[in-house]
């Protein structure tokens, strides 16, 4: 506050004393603002709590997993109910794990369609645009990691309800609607690929 009071001091005695010389003035406030700025106290480098709060926000949107929500789950494993998930543990998934089991996901249901009959009235050929899917990522005993993937035609009762998100969907027969298979993010290889018989 004196450095302030002391700046407009200044800036009258240079009106009164030179009035016609308008660069005094000019300079006298640059030299107050500097001298005032200068008289500021110093804050630190680090970010107020706003910026904290941005900052995290932004780290954790980098750690984001990025999926389709609407059509793909990320399940915890089930060692209760399921054989599959015997003897293995939970596994966090990150995006280039995500991408390899979209890529091999791709490469198994082409492998699978090159060897349909379209012409057929029970065809086993399969569009992924028309499933919905559900993750479930673990460590097996051999240390590799795996995802269960399990898929099902997306239909009315399936939209109307989240029960999918939150359990693994088993049904008997359905045919192609239903279909599962296992990546194994380790090797880089997809495993047999099942569907569902017809009832």
């Amino acid at each position: 506050m004196q450095i302030q009071t002391l700046c407009e001091t200044f800036v009258e005695s240079s009106c009164s004393l030179h009035p016609l010389k308008m660069t005094r003035i000019v300079l006298s406030v640059l030299i107050c603002s500097t001298c005032f700025a200068c008289g500021q106290t110093h804050t630190s480098d680090k970010p107020d709590e706003g910026s904290k709060a941005v900052a995290l926000k932004d780290t954790n949107l980098n750690k984001q997993l990025l999926f389709d929500i609407s059509r793909i789950v990320i399940l915890p494993i089930d060692t209760v109910n399921h054989r599959i998930f015997k003897n293995t543990i939970a596994l966090q998934l990150t995006n280039p794990d995500l991408q390899t089991t979209d890529q091999l996901l791709t490469d198994c249901i082409n492998a699978h369609n090159s060897k349909q009959d379209n012409t057929q009235r029970f065809s086993e050929y399969i569009d992924l645009k028309n499933y919905k899917r559900q993750y479930v990522p673990f460590t097996n005993s051999k240390g590799e990691k795996k995802v269960y993937i399990n898929c099902f035609c997306i239909s009315d009762y399936v939209n109307g309800f989240d029960y999918w998100k939150k359990i693994l969907v088993e049904v008997d027969d359905g045919g192609s609607c239903f279909f599962q298979l296992t990546i194994n993010l380790t090797t880089k290889q997809y495993e047999q690929l099942y569907t569902n018989g017809y009832g």
